[in-house]
Formats: structure tokens, C-alpha cells, sequence
């Protein structure tokens, strides 16, 4: 025994190459697999994949039972799609295998408003078979639900929390500049954003509701606004090339919850290209009322692996179950 926590990857795009990328560095962790269902990567070499391309000697497979005997991981980081629904057909058999999960699926930040029914089904089969699931990342998982909760610690009393993300997108990965609606039109954006083609962010009501769990709140008319396109003033540059006058750069998104007919959690997100400043920015109203903003903010993918990586030996340390930030450890640096 190495003493090295043994990790299998599922989901080898661009945030699950960074990952592995970042893993290649940590001494705490041995990569043992890699799963993906794409036909275009089955039996390639996960190295093959990475900015610096190196033989690794870990071939990608497609069928997640015979990865997980084979390789006898200790969690599975999971990064392939937002949306609960589909990432339960993913994880069952990982939970099955007793194996623990973290993922960067949005919907399982805290899942349990949204798809009650799917959580309860989860949280059972992870408790059944002695493993632990948690959804995680930068946004949501720390920057708008975690952080704010972490920084009511010294007060007596809170009345509301405001919490506002102010990021440059084309500083992002391409992937995300796509889904914020860079370079269409503005009618273009809504069409897609009603479709579905398109998500914009999500993840805002479960932080809402990581909040609100956190500190014991009912709240009321909790809601997200449908996201506003940012449309550009003058010719833009962007990771998807120069955006002319007039198209979309990217978006807005707000949710917003009451508490006893007052105000109590606001959430806004603010991605487009051009951002004057970039900051993160955590407004509690209490006793004593706190304000921290981070100054150029987080940056995105990075926050995002990092929370991946330093969540694994919390939730391999864990109880089993359907488990959110909330219920961990305060995550921290994971040398």
C-alpha cells in the first residue's frame, strides 16, 4: 500500500483532462482509471489527452462495472454534465461498487429541492452500498453557497446574505464562452437559452438552497431569473474570436429567495467578455454585518479542479451518503 488515495476519472473532457492534469502533480493520489463512453476515446491513453501530451500507461474503457473491478478505485471524480438526471445513470453503478464519487455535475450541489425523488433514491444507494456522493467546484460548491456560510461563522445573527460573481469570460474555456452565448445574436441567445441548446450558469438555486440549509432558514419564492444576454458596445475579443457591436458577449443571471417577507439570499452572476473588474464578492447583513470581495476574483476552471481535488479525501473520509458541502469538513489546500 502506497498510502495514496486511488482515483478513476469519468468523464475525460475538458474539465476531466485538467483534472487529470492537476492529479499528475499530487502526490496524495494515484489515477488507476479512466471511464468514458465517447467511441473516439476508448482505448486511448488518458496522457494522450493532456496539454502536454505523455504516455501514462491508463487506457480510457467505456464500460464503468468492469473499470471499477479492475482497477479497485477509492473514488471516481466525476466531470460530464449539469443535470442530475442524466449523471444518475453514471454514478449507479459507481455507488454500487461501494466506490465514493465527486462530481462536478451543478444539480447534485445540493439536489435535494430541485429532484427530491432522485436525491432520496441516491442518498439510499450510496448508504446501502458504504459509499459517498458529493457535487462540487468553484460555482456552486464554494463561491456563492460554501464561502458565504463559512463567513457567517463570527456573527450572532444574520438577516440576509448577497453574493455577486463579476467574471470575464473569455478568459474561460471555450466550452463555457459557448454556453454563455458568445457571438449570437441576441435573439439567437434567448431561443437557444428556451430550447435548452444553450444553459447559461447554473447552479444558482442550489446555492440558494445550501444556504438557506445551512443556516436553518425557511425561505420563501425562491426563484432564478431567466439569464439576460450582456450585449457588446463596441467590437469585443473573445476566445471565440472578435464579437462585432451589437452581439451577445454573454450573460446575466439572478435568483433571488425571500424569509419572512424580507429579502434574504441574492444571488448574482455576471459572465461576458470585456468585464471592466473581476471580483467575487460575499455581502453579509448581521450582527456584525461582513463584506469580503476578492479582487480579480476566482478564476473559474482553476477554482474548480482545485475544489475537485482537495474535496476527494473529504469524501473519502466521510459517512456514506448524498452528502453537500455543507456536510463536509471546511475544504482546504490538499498538498
Amino acid at each position: 500500500m502506497s498510502g495514496k488515495l486511488r482515483i478513476a476519472l469519468m468523464g475525460l473532457g475538458v474539465m476531466g483532462t485538467r483534472v487529470a492534469t492537476a492529479l499528475l502533480g499530487k502526490k496524495s493520489f494515484e489515477i488507476v482509471g479512466a471511464i468514458d463512453v465517447n467511441p473516439k476515446l476508448t482505448g486511448r491513453d488518458v496522457g494522450e489527452l493532456l496539454e502536454s501530451p505523455k504516455k501514462l500507461g491508463i487506457a480510457i474503457e467505456a464500460s464503468t462495472p468492469a473499470a471499477l473491478a479492475r482497477t479497485k478505485p477509492d473514488v471516481v471524480v466525476h466531470a460530464t454534465t449539469s443535470r442530475l438526471q442524466d449523471v444518475f445513470v453514471q454514478v449507479a453503478p459507481v455507488l454500487e461498487a461501494g466506490v465514493d464519487v465527486v462530481s462536478t455535475c451543478e444539480e447534485l450541489s445540493f439536489p435535494w429541492k430541485r429532484h427530491p425523488d432522485l436525491s432520496k433514491k441516491i442518498d439510499e444507494l450510496a448508504r446501502k452500498h458504504g459509499a459517498t456522493i458529493v457535487g462540487t467546484g468553484i460555482n456552486p460548491g464554494y463561491l456563492m453557497d460554501t464561502l458565504p456560510l463559512i463567513l457567517t461563522g463570527p456573527c450572532l445573527g444574520v438577516k440576509s446574505v448577497t453574493v455577486t460573481r463579476m467574471m470575464d469570460s473569455s478568459k474561460r474555456r471555450i466550452p463555457f464562452q459557448k454556453k454563455v452565448g458568445t457571438g449570437m445574436t441576441v435573439a439567437e441567445f434567448r431561443q437557444k437559452i428556451d430550447q435548452g441548446e444553450i444553459t447559461g450558469h447554473v447552479g444558482l438555486l442550489e446555492s440558494i438552497n445550501m444556504i438557506a440549509a445551512g443556516l436553518g432558514w425557511e425561505i420563501e419564492n425562491a426563484a432564478e431569473q431567466p439569464p439576460e444576454a450582456v450585449v457588446a458596445e463596441k467590437d469585443t475579443e473573445t476566445g471565440l474570436g472578435i464579437v462585432p457591436r451589437g452581439k451577445v458577449i454573454g450573460l446575466r443571471s439572478t435568483a433571488r429567495a425571500m424569509r419572512g417577507g424580507e429579502p434574504a439570499i441574492s444571488l448574482e452572476f455576471v459572465a461576458h467578455a470585456g468585464v471592466k473588474e473581476q471580483y467575487d464578492e460575499v455581502i453579509i447583513r448581521g450582527e456584525p454585518d461582513i463584506r469580503q470581495r476578492i479582487l480579480g476574483g476566482v478564476h473559474g476552471d482553476t477554482g474548480t479542479v482545485a475544489m475537485v481535488i482537495n474535496t476527494v479525501p473529504l469524501a473519502a473520509g466521510a459517512l456514506p451518503g448524498l452528502l453537500t458541502m455543507k456536510d463536509l469538513p471546511v475544504p482546504r489546500y490538499v498538498g
